[in-house]
């Protein structure tokens, strides 16, 4: 049965929500992992151990606590001892370059930093915050039982999270709880989880909707499944969910399309959500099951919008206005568009973010005065066009900026363009993603040298996988004169070339039998038989999605094991094959005969 959350019965913060789900439900699964189960008074236990841990080394109202950490039961515990130390959780993703992570820990500043031995290896060494090791035995001796000296409100701040920045610079959203009871509410409601519900958690915690997955498990009593590993597609995210018999999942549509419904039965409501759903997504997915379309920026607590049950076939809106929100479409003067045009969508809610730590100034020209409302309410600006329809539903029509969402991450081209305008010899650097609103999109760059030099490909993504976070670093570098100009002198990106593909240095037969199986798969991947061990794979066009296909295959196929940093720092064949490592110490499978891979001529 589903329990029902009332958004009317009261603000609550985070830990309340948590806590009052304990009471209710103590000996349910809470989180369900490949290395251990846990009820909810076992989850509750942990998370106050450390609690105590991080108020005593200075935790508090107002403070970040950052959690470096991959998905995983030490992340979710995490999250609920920060929020019982009346702190705010700063999530960093462990597979962001090191640079990143520097650039976010010090424009946070937070007080301490959570991780394991394992993540630690992988963060700058140079950060001076205090580290809490979550596998240590120091949490052990601690009292497990609930603080009850809280001092926290829902106007307090609840996390941050950094999301893709203009100038090159990530931002970070500051939010508080006082959204974060009536999101549990509505997720509740809408994907219908009741207290044996099993609910994937699929997100990167770098990402908001890792909140949705954690509160509508959380509010309800239900079990969070927490599968070990990095990105979740194809036959591995089959795998996973038919393993764990998951019943709710919510998914990017980029996701969503590396499997087949048929083979997931069990899964009885799906959430497309952080992209735009293609129609031909949504038609396959909906039948027999709850499928939903949800729309929501970081800067609005998730979620803004959701969807009723959708059918597939009609047209695919992101629905109507969540409880507690309002949404509004208007021209350039803030004042209303009529139904069935297209104008700027504000969204006006008491969720909304408190703005970008320590940039005041796009603050406020994000976060604007509410003109419908007399109680000094504010507006955030999304920047995102859309249309009333008939109905009350919403249509989406994409951005109005340089922002745009790629495989469910927000990417703001400026970032990308500066990381690479900051290479010695690039003058002038354009991103775009082609072909837009499709979920085998790509990025692309196009860079015009500076004082005639001629940087390479290889350098060039060298430079941005220095810099950037793997989903926003470009497939492809095509070097161009000049920057094609609209008549009112702006980047005309529908003018750009079609981007150019290196041609290999020379023609070699492959050398290793890592090689010969690279090929054959990278062929396979591509269709394309003349793939040679000098063939890049994101110049073939490869994405993160066919990157998790790659390293599976090469598994299954050749009995490789290929991490996923590798396909990026290694993205020929020939270095791949040198990176990749034999899952059984010196034997590889021979390659069949019939599938041989030969030189393309």
């Amino acid at each position: 049965m589903t329990q029902n959350i009332d958004v009317a019965d009261g603000a609550a913060t985070l830990a309340e929500l948590w806590e009052r789900t304990v009471r209710a439900h103590p000996g349910n699964i809470a989180i369900v992992s490949d290395e251990e189960t846990l009820t909810y008074t076992e989850t509750n236990e942990r998370a106050n151990r450390l609690a105590r841990l991080l108020i005593d080394r200075g935790a508090g109202p107002e403070h970040l606590v950052a959690l470096a950490l991959p998905r995983s039961v030490h992340m979710v515990v995490g999250v609920l001892a920060v929020a019982k130390a009346d702190a705010a959780f700063l999530p960093i993703d462990v597979r962001y370059p090191a640079q990143r992570v520097h650039a976010m820990l010090a424009d946070a500043a937070p007080t301490l930093l959570c991780t394991t031995s394992t993540a630690a290896a992988t963060l700058p060494d140079d950060s001076a915050t205090p580290r809490i090791l979550l596998d240590s035995t120091e949490l052990d001796a601690l009292d497990g039982t609930d603080i009850t000296d809280r001092r926290s409100s829902t106007a307090n701040l609840a996390y941050v999270i950094y999301t893709s920045g203009s100038t090159g610079r990530p931002k970070g959203v500051a939010v508080t709880h006082a959204g974060l009871h009536g999101l549990a509410a509505v997720k509740v409601a809408s994907l219908q989880v009741a207290p044996d519900s099993r609910v994937l958690q699929f997100m990167s915690p770098s990402f908001d909707a890792f909140l949705t997955e954690l509160l509508g498990t959380f509010a309800a009593g239900a079990a969070l499944v927490v599968p070990s590993g990095g990105t979740l597609v194809g036959e591995q995210l089959t795998e996973v969910l038919r393993h764990n018999t998951i019943s709710h999942a919510v998914l990017p549509p980029a996701a969503a399309a590396t499997i087949t419904p048929s083979d997931v039965p069990g899964l009885r409501t799906l959430v497309l959500a952080g992209e735009a759903c293609p129609p031909d997504l949504l038609a396959r997915w909906a039948q027999g099951r709850r499928v939903i379309n949800s729309y929501g920026p970081t800067e609005a607590t998730v979620c803004a919008s959701t969807s009723e049950p959708l059918d597939g076939k009609d047209e695919v809106t992101i629905g109507r206005p969540i409880p507690g929100v309002s949404i509004h479409i208007l021209d350039d003067e803030l004042r209303p568009i009529p139904r069935g045009e297209a104008g700027e969508l504000y969204i006006s809610a008491v969720g909304l973010a408190r703005g970008y730590l320590g940039l005041p100034g796009r603050t406020a020209e994000r976060f604007v005065a509410n003109p419908f409302d007399d109680d000094g309410t504010r507006m955030y600006r999304t920047g995102d066009l859309a249309a009333w329809r008939p109905d009350g539903t919403i249509r989406f029509h994409g951005r109005l900026d340089n922002q745009v969402k790629l495989r469910g991450y927000r990417i703001e081209l400026g970032e990308v363009e500066a990381v690479l305008g900051s290479h010695p010899d690039v003058g002038h650097a354009v991103a775009v993603v082609r072909p837009p609103h499709d979920t085998d999109a790509h990025l692309m760059a196009y860079v015009v040298p500076a004082n005639g030099a001629t940087p390479t490909p290889n350098q060039l993504r060298e430079h941005a996988v220095r810099h950037l976070p793997g989903f926003m670093v470009p497939s492809t570098y095509t070097l161009i004169d000049a920057v094609p100009l609209t008549p009112n002198g702006k980047v005309d990106r529908a003018a750009l070339p079609d981007p150019t593909v290196s041609a290999p240095r020379s023609v070699r037969p492959p050398r290793t039998p890592a090689e010969e199986w690279l090929c054959v798969i990278f062929r396979e991947l591509f269709d394309d038989p003349t793939i040679t061990v000098e063939s890049n794979f994101y110049e073939l066009g490869g994405t993160s999605i066919r990157a998790m296909d790659l390293i599976q295959r090469a598994q299954e196929q050749a009995g490789l094991k290929i991490l996923p940093c590798a396909v990026v720092n290694h993205p020929t064949i020939e270095t791949l094959a040198a990176a990749a490592t034999p899952i059984v110490d010196g034997v590889k499978p021979a390659l069949p005969r019939q599938r041989s891979a030969t030189t393309a001529s």
